[in-house]
């Protein structure tokens, strides 16, 4: 039907023309952004799941970086067990030649200086070793998360070797209560054929029981919390001009040193007072024998421990045992760093699947979201001819009521 008043092809042209301008438009956004979704009308199921592909590898390039940082600190503990079992080693060595009959008695105390060094260096070493501010020897359970979700699949637990000098060489240290007896948990060595008591006069020191060591020291301070495995007297003085001291006629100095690097101000037993109160505030007495003699240099020394059980290679006996313990705590040792290297093993393995993961999704978000630039481009061409079309269409649809006019005429 022809008809002036509604131009049908002009509106049909004008329709057309703006849905070309619509595809055109969404064509020009999808190539200026490169996504194949601009706004969530244009995929609504597709934009659902590449928002939580998208929050899902922001979780595993986080878990990739946690990965990353747990086998930082799994390192960091291997390296400090590699550096306990340097010590260890020189211990078995230090050890192995103390218990040859070919060393002499001064000749072994060096060593055995030497050897106490290296016991306090494992502690200071299993005591430091940190990271971020966490204790990597102390026995922590640590949880690493290595994957997106809350789950034990997704999380690796791991507890730190609890690691201390006296454990690997199988001590019991001295602790607050114990009872140090003669022969039993303390080995007393002194020049020649001199002998001496623990315990005389503990009692008066502040009411504590004889040879029991105290939390709280009589005289001053408290139980170091790593307590010495020897203390050593060393005579520094006499008042016989020979310089060979008699106990119970003579003024004998001696000074103390213990293991753990402590050294004392020189103190002085006289003819009325042979007992050493509080030894190195351990909280047990010494009395020294009437009768005894004591050259200058000449030491006393006291080896905490079990039988077998003593740190310390300052006798031939000792030293033997010491070689065996040694031994033992560096398999022991072995046995940490086999743990670590197993959950080092076990990371690289997480730290693959997540690349693995990583890539696969991005692949999988390229796929929904991205724009096929080619075909993309095909349609823009396409969009625009068609509104090329369109306008010079319209142009002529919107003439034909004037040609109908003419009919009029």
């Amino acid at each position: 039907m022809l008809s002036i008043l509604t131009n049908m092809g002009a509106i049909e042209a004008s329709n057309a023309l703006q849905n070309n301008e619509l595809s055109l438009n969404q064509s020009i956004a999808q190539l200026s952004s490169g996504k194949r979704i601009v706004t969530a009308a244009n995929d609504p199921a597709g934009l659902a799941i590449s928002m939580e592909i998208t929050g899902l590898l922001g979780a595993l390039n986080q878990n990739s970086t946690n990965t990353a940082n747990a086998q930082g600190m799994l390192q960091t503990a291997d390296g400090a067990l590699a550096n306990i079992g340097n010590s260890l080693a020189t211990m078995q060595q230090l050890a192995t030649e103390a218990a040859d009959g070919t060393i002499n008695s001064t000749q072994r105390s060096a060593l055995d200086s030497q050897y106490q060094a290296l016991y306090k260096e494992i502690n200071n070493i299993a005591q430091s070793s940190q990271f971020n501010s966490i204790n990597l020897l102390q026995g922590a359970s640590v949880t690493f998360q290595v994957g997106p979700t809350d789950s034990s699949a997704n999380q690796l637990a791991v507890t730190m070797p609890d690691v201390t000098a006296a454990g690997l060489l199988g001590v019991t240290p001295l602790t607050p209560g114990t009872l140090l007896t003669s022969g039993t948990n303390v080995t007393v060595t002194a020049p020649g054929t001199d002998t001496m008591t623990l315990g005389t006069g503990a009692t008066a020191d502040s009411g504590i029981a004889a040879n029991t060591v105290t939390s709280a020291a009589p005289v001053s301070g408290t139980l170091s919390s790593t307590p010495p495995n020897e203390v050593t007297l060393t005579v520094t003085g006499t008042t016989n001009s020979s310089g060979t001291g008699t106990v119970g006629t003579d003024s004998i100095t001696f000074v103390l040193t213990d293991s753990n690097g402590t050294t004392s101000s020189p103190f002085t037993i006289t003819p009325t007072n042979m007992t050493v109160q509080n030894l190195d505030n351990l909280g047990f007495d010494v009395q020294f024998k009437t009768g005894n003699t004591y050259a200058v240099g000449q030491q006393v020394g006291f080896v905490f421990g079990t039988s077998g059980n003593q740190v310390s290679i300052a006798t031939q006996s000792a030293a033997q045992q010491q070689v065996t313990q040694t031994a033992s705590g560096l398999s022991t040792l072995a046995g940490y760093r086999g743990n670590m290297g197993a959950y080092e093993q076990q990371l690289q393995t997480v730290s693959a699947n997540l690349q693995s993961e990583q890539q696969n999704l991005t692949s999988a978000l390229s796929n929904i979201q991205d724009a096929n630039i080619a075909q993309t481009m095909a349609s823009f061409t396409q969009y625009l001819v068609l509104q090329q079309a369109d306008v010079s269409v319209l142009k002529n649809a919107q003439q034909v009521p004037q040609q109908l006019v003419a009919l009029l005429q």
